[in-house]
């Protein structure tokens, strides 16, 4: 025979536990939008994605993917990314997964679409030709690889601002790939010399760059100078 006062109990305590959880599910769960512009380094393909997030903002990861074109980076601790157009594929689609620890607390995605109108007219723009970057030390022409490494130099002229740096890429491949490690701004020294290592390709590239710019890791095509952007040089390795 059933004790009804102690199985009423029961039921009691374990419809608390239930609405406990979800109350705590429910406390850690964040609200985020996306919202797309046109990248800071004028690059025709690419779009700059803020994520707008509410809710407790702790302790979150965001993980960025897009059904052909590319993110960078793929995961981050900033509500922001690069997306990049996959080439002869103008529409597409951006999620964003929020997470905290090992559980999603938060996601959403958007349409996109690659205005062809629009980035005729954005790289008809003059860019101003005001600061000057070159090489003085040219690694050589050699296959890149994780195991290869050579010194690369250079220096600035013109107006120089102390918030700009420099990005090297390497060729190799058929693909530009940033130097020496992912997202690596070079410091401008005070005679305008800048110098890093890299790993080695058939050709080499320095842009010179506002510190807050985000530079993609991989590139087919570099960026034109121009926005964040304000010199760029490239050369082939030496023989």
């Amino acid at each position: 025979m059933i004790d009804r006062p102690s199985f009423f109990r029961r039921a009691a305590l374990l419809l608390a536990g239930v609405l406990a959880l979800a109350g705590c599910a429910d406390r850690d769960a964040v609200r985020v939008q996306l919202q797309t512009r046109a990248a800071p380094n004028r690059e025709v393909l690419q779009l700059q994605v803020d994520a707008l997030v509410s809710g407790p903002l702790s302790n979150l990861r965001y993980k960025w993917f897009a059904v052909s074109g590319t993110c960078t980076p793929q995961e981050s601790l900033e509500p922001g990314t690069q997306f990049r157009f996959a080439e002869g594929v103008p529409n597409d689609r951006i999620t964003v997964e929020v997470w905290h620890g090992d559980r999603v607390v938060g996601r959403t995605e958007t349409d996109v679409r690659f205005d062809g109108e629009l980035a005729k007219r954005f790289e008809a723009q003059p860019a101003e030709a005001e600061v000057f970057i070159e090489f003085t030390q040219i690694p050589p022409r050699e296959a890149g690889g994780d195991h290869t490494r050579a010194d690369i130099a250079g220096k600035v002229t013109g107006k120089v601002d102390p918030d700009y740096r420099v990005i090297v890429y390497a060729r190799a491949y058929d693909n530009w790939y940033i130097q020496p490690t992912v997202q690596a701004l070079h410091p401008i020294k005070s005679d305008r010399t800048w110098i890093t290592w890299t790993h080695t390709g058939d050709s080499y590239a320095a842009l010179v760059v506002r510190s807050n710019y985000v530079p993609m890791v991989r590139l087919d095509v570099l960026p034109p100078v121009g926005g964040y952007i304000k010199a760029r040089v490239v050369t082939e390795g030496k023989q």
